[in-house]
């Protein structure tokens, strides 16, 4: 590939001119930009999804979108984005084929702990029409058994306590559209994989701020667009492989590289208090009901990543594409989204389900993405209940078994409560959630009593019972799993 002379040169709005003529570049005005979107989770994903929809927008002239990002936990995203004038590349890659463009729709990179009253003025700013979140489903305070505001989390506490200068994102959105003018008309979108997310983000808020300010609550309820929406790219975590790769492709330094697949889809269900970007021109698609394409999403795409994430930990396979080319992982896979997954979902009039599966498998196995794994195994704890669980219920109450999904199930309480692979090798298990439901597994006299234990553990399995013929079941995988590993099990 063509290389400019110097790779330790960092992006800039300067060095664009010294791009190659294959890497497409902003051709607007990024000085006439207004800034009409907050975004809250300065992430790759939002950077490979919708700020790139937002990108086309602009790019067709309409310079009222630029984006004003936000990161709430980590400054190293806002730092490296501020360092290169806010600009960086996303390259669609599947195999060999790849093509990159730099984006610039991207105003401003805050980090809210320190920048906390520059982040609540952008909020409250009336210019900005809407406001965009990826802060993963931990990311909104909810407790994932009853779906209700978590009022026992700390940082809640701290917020209630403290609404002038929040931590949450609850807590950051509240403050702002307290400071917000009356008449200037706001909508939230949230782009998180929970059911009905816009729903969901309008009952967690208002719940919040009902309990220090009854009149700002009722003003959310009745104002502020919540449009439910789903979103769907595989956008790895960057490495330091991958930063390379983009620095050779760019001949510039990168620190903000984004390698992804091409495929992307936005829907988006069209019910904004107000203004706002034209993102049907740029793919997105604009309908009356996202719920028939979340189930679908969360339940085909997010809960198979689950399972493969699960037993690729399990068998020490690094990368998705690693799990897809196991004969035992990727077999498990393919019938899990084929037999199980898509026999539990209600699909949108028209849309062709196993079509969808088969474009999706073919996803999972691009090698071109080194989609980690231990990346996708994070927060299972909140991910499992609406991935997994919502299918088995309907599925257990219609009297029908569902062998591969619970078979995943009994792959994840096992991961838990070993804490290392088959192989021996100890495993990274990022989620505040686990530790209390692996205690409950590891104190079990035997498989049976732990599969009652955590079918028991209400912050992940509700309230609801779980038929006993179903935790027998669970208790069998769960021996298998102990005296023969994943192969055992997936082998039977």
């Amino acid at each position: 590939m063509p290389l400019s002379a110097d790779q330790n040169s960092r992006l800039s709005q300067r060095g664009l001119r010294d791009l190659g003529d294959g890497i497409a570049r902003p051709h607007y005005d990024r000085g006439g930009l207004a800034r009409g979107i907050v975004h809250l989770g300065l992430g790759a994903f939002h950077r490979a999804h919708q700020a790139l929809y937002t990108e086309a927008v602009v790019a067709r002239g309409d310079l009222r979108w630029g984006i004003v990002g936000v990161s709430l936990r980590d400054p190293r995203v806002s730092e490296a984005l501020a360092a290169q004038d806010h600009l960086y590349s996303v390259t669609e890659r599947h195999g060999d084929d790849a093509r990159t463009r730099v984006v610039g729709a991207l105003c401003d990179a805050l980090y809210a702990p320190r920048q906390l009253e520059q982040v609540i003025a952008a909020i409250a700013n009336p210019a900005t029409a809407i406001v965009t979140s990826t802060v993963t489903e931990k990311g909104y305070s909810q407790n994932p058994a009853s779906a209700d505001l978590d009022i026992d989390d700390v940082l809640v506490r701290h917020d209630i306590a403290n609404p002038q200068t929040p931590r949450t994102t609850l807590g950051v959105l509240a403050a702002g559209i307290r400071r917000r003018s009356a008449g200037a008309p706001l909508t939230l979108v949230c782009c998180d994989n929970m059911a009905s997310n816009g729903d969901t983000l309008r009952k967690l808020v208002v719940q919040y701020a009902d309990l220090f300010d009854a009149k700002l609550a009722r003003r959310i309820e009745a104002e502020i667009g919540c449009p439910n929406s789903m979103v769907d790219r595989i956008v790895p975590a960057a490495t330091p492989v991958s930063l390379e790769w983009a620095a050779a492709r760019l001949g510039l330094r990168d620190e903000a590289a984004i390698v992804c697949e091409p495929f992307t889809q936005w829907v988006i269900e069209d019910r904004f208090a107000g203004i706002r970007p034209a993102w049907e021109d740029a793919g997105a698609l604009l309908t009356s009901d996202v719920r028939p394409y979340q189930a679908m999403k969360l339940r085909l795409l997010n809960g198979t990543h689950s399972a493969l994430a699960y037993a690729g930990q399990m068998g020490g396979l690094e990368t998705v594409s690693d799990a897809m080319a196991h004969p035992l992982v990727g077999g498990f896979a393919r019938r899990l989204m084929l037999e199980d997954l898509r026999a539990s979902v209600a699909a949108p009039s028209g849309y062709d389900v196993l079509a969808y599966c088969h474009e999706l498998l073919r996803r999972f196995e691009n090698p071109a993405l080194a989609h980690r794994t231990q990346q996708i195994a994070m927060d299972g704890t909140q991910k499992v209940p609406v991935r997994w669980l919502p299918a088995l219920r309907e599925s257990l109450v219609a009297g029908v078994e569902r062998p591969q999904l619970e078979r995943a199930l009994a792959i994840w309480l096992h991961y838990l409560a070993a804490g290392h692979s088959d192989n021996g090798a100890a495993l990274v298990i990022s989620d505040p959630g686990a530790e209390a439901l692996a205690a409950r597994l590891r104190r079990a006299a035997n498989d049976t009593d732990a599969a009652n234990a955590a079918l028991a553990h209400s912050a992940v399995f509700g309230t609801g019972p779980w038929p006993p013929v179903f935790a027998g079941r669970l208790a069998r995988h769960l021996s298998t799993l102990r005296q023969g590993g994943m192969t055992a099990l997936l082998s039977t």
